[in-house]
């Protein structure tokens, strides 16, 4: 009985050894260009968009499934289902609404086909904004 316990432990360990090899990173089939994006500091309340640039640099065509945002805060917009051969490019917009005051950082998943998934991420400082009067349209005082 001891010996079927050894022998199907040793084979599990080799199923999810063979497994973990078989798994594929996305940074070995995908680059990205603005995956960690610094907005720098922003007008509090006014959306703003960048954009997430992917290359497919592996051997196989690859499908851009989905992007989820971490937050309500945050619009993805690309094509779904959009095909990349090799050597192909895609984008993923991705805006903020601009409701942080201070500094913040927001997460989005870039889904793929073959289980490929890439976490991105911007930052920034959400800012007051200021209405100033120059100092020459200011009204001259009047004497008394």
């Amino acid at each position: 009985m001891k010996k079927v316990y050894f022998l199907a432990s040793i084979v599990a360990f080799l199923f999810v050894s063979i497994g973990a090899q078989a798994q594929t990173n996305v940074d070995d089939v995908l680059k990205f260009k603005n995956d960690q994006y610094d907005f720098g500091k922003i007008s509090f309340g006014k959306p703003v968009s960048y954009v997430i640039e992917v290359t497919n640099v592996g051997k196989d065509t690859v499908t851009l499934l989905n992007a989820r945002p971490g937050c309500g805060c945050t619009t993805p917009n690309f094509k779904p289902n959009q095909k990349m051969g090799p050597g192909q490019k895609a984008q993923v917009q991705i805006t903020f609404n601009g409701s942080a005051m201070g500094v913040f950082s927001r997460f989005t998943d870039i889904e793929f086909t073959g289980g490929l998934r890439k976490q991105t991420k911007f930052s920034g400082e959400g800012v007051a904004i200021t209405e100033t009067t120059p100092a020459n349209s200011l009204p001259t005082p009047v004497k008394q």
